[in-house]
């Protein structure tokens, strides 16, 4: 599978850390250029549903924020382009040493799935799909909240492309978000990427800032306890039909 890397062009010394990381173990890779909110002018940008996401995180999406989901949807849309299965990268990542022999596992699948995750589990509810040659492929009734690392197939960017041109929450919440999308999200085990915490663009100081208000508050309740159960609901429907 080709491994796709988002990054900045503006990154210059990230860069340099992604070759040299990628490059010491023979693996080849390209960038895909991630859009800056803060200064780029993609049209994907002008998708943004402040509401929504106000309900959904009870704060405004930082400019950073909205150019990490543009670029997400460009490498899905690369995947699409190749009719392949693609591995996609943040240039945040650091590779474990399974990283190759669980690439080389997941593609066995590439015909079955969406989405494989290949970061560390958040949540350990999960259901196997397959167990075998020192790994696992496991269906998360509760995906994560990270996009560090995963392979993604041309059936599943085409699906998840079809409902994430809105921008109504971070990439990562969207992913979560399967009652919305309807993709069953794989992980493999043991995982072959975690991230390194580098500075963000999107910063932490603006996750933590939350829009006061009761209304608001009492939306974003309901939203999280519906989405919560509808979400559990729809990865076990998922998990007991499909692979």
């Amino acid at each position: 599978m080709k491994i796709f890397v988002i990054s900045l062009p503006s990154s210059r010394e990230r860069r340099a850390l992604v070759a040299h990381k990628l490059g010491s173990r023979n693996l080849p890779f390209e960038f895909i250029d991630a859009v800056d909110g803060r200064v780029d002018k993609h049209p994907y940008l002008n998708n943004y549903d402040e509401a929504s996401f106000l309900v959904h995180r009870r704060r405004r999406a930082a400019p950073g924020e909205l150019g990490c989901y543009v670029s997400h949807l460009l490498a899905w849309e690369k995947s699409v382009e190749l009719n392949e299965p693609i591995v996609v990268l943040e240039d945040d990542f650091q590779l474990t040493p399974d990283f190759e022999a669980g690439l080389d596992y997941v593609s066995r699948f590439a015909d079955q799935v969406s989405f494989v995750r290949l970061e560390p589990l958040e949540k350990h509810t999960v259901m196997t799909s397959d167990k075998s040659a020192g790994f696992s492929l496991v269906k998360q009734l509760d995906v994560g909240m990270c996009m560090t690392g995963y392979v993604i197939t041309p059936q599943g960017a085409r699906k998840l492309l079809a409902h994430a041109r809105t921008i109504r929450a971070p990439i990562d919440l969207f992913l979560k978000y399967t009652f919305d999308h309807g993709e069953l999200i794989h992980a493999v085990v043991p995982h072959g990427v975690y991230p390194t915490h580098e500075d963000s663009v999107i910063g932490i100081d603006v996750r933590n800032q939350r829009e006061k208000g009761f209304v608001l508050g009492l939306k974003r309740f309901a939203y999280k306890t519906f989405y919560r159960f509808a979400n559990l609901l729809t990865n076990l429907a998922n998990g007991l039909r499909r692979f």
